[in-house]
């Protein structure tokens, strides 16, 4: 199966996650600092997923067995419930209506994967083995999460204020000109700390 790295914004989508343990506590921490209204169905709901719930808006439990319906109206769906055999139903019907599914555990019932995830907003690294082996993702992702500095993520959010500037002040350049400028604009945050001065865009535009 090949997957593709989309960067999707999911917040406000709704999410289904079918299970109420660890695992499903674990996927709807990530979910939830994105923003996504998550709806969770299990027959048993662990307490620390009931107090996130509780905690959290965007987050609903109902203790029940799952039911076919409970897809309906979303836009993704997780299964965290150890149950082989109900986990591949769920794919199934989620495939049937197109609606994306992750399957812990069982690789051949995903649409799609979680990656490993380094997030320092607006900065997303996201590290995937196509499923082979999340345990390896994970490892990979806290060696590059120990060599990436606090302030890429500053340096990120002043390129992202530059952008209009530039553009705006570079038609006659073209799309190879304003890519040498966001080159020297990289450069020169890197070595600042993520830090570009308003005076140091205007003499990279000239130049």
């Amino acid at each position: 199966m090949a997957y593709f790295p989309f960067i999707t914004d999911i917040e406000d989508m709704d999410c289904l996650v079918v299970g109420g343990g660890s695992i499903a506590l674990h996927k709807a921490q990530i979910l939830s600092e994105y923003n996504v209204n998550i709806h969770i169905v299990a027959i048993s709901v662990c307490d620390s997923l009931l107090k996130l719930a509780e905690s959290n808006k965007r987050i609903d439990a109902r203790q029940r067995e799952f039911e076919d319906n409970d897809i309906n109206g979303m836009d993704f769906v997780v299964a965290a419930t150890g149950d082989r055999e109900l986990g591949i139903h769920i794919s199934e019907i989620c495939k049937k209506q197109k609606i994306p599914v992750n399957v812990v555990d069982i690789k051949e019932a995903c649409s799609f994967i979680f990656p490993a995830i380094i997030h320092k907003e607006p900065l997303l690294v996201a590290v995937s083995s196509g499923g082979a082996s999340p345990a390896l993702a994970a490892g990979i992702k806290n060696e590059i999460k120990d060599i990436i500095p606090d302030y890429y993520a500053r340096l990120a959010q002043n390129l992202e204020k530059t952008r209009d500037y530039v553009i705006a002040n570079t038609k006659d350049g073209g799309a190879d000109a304003r890519k040498h400028i966001f080159e020297k604009l990289v450069l020169y945050g890197r070595e600042h700390g993520g830090e570009i001065p308003e005076n140091i865009i205007k003499n990279i535009i000239k130049e």
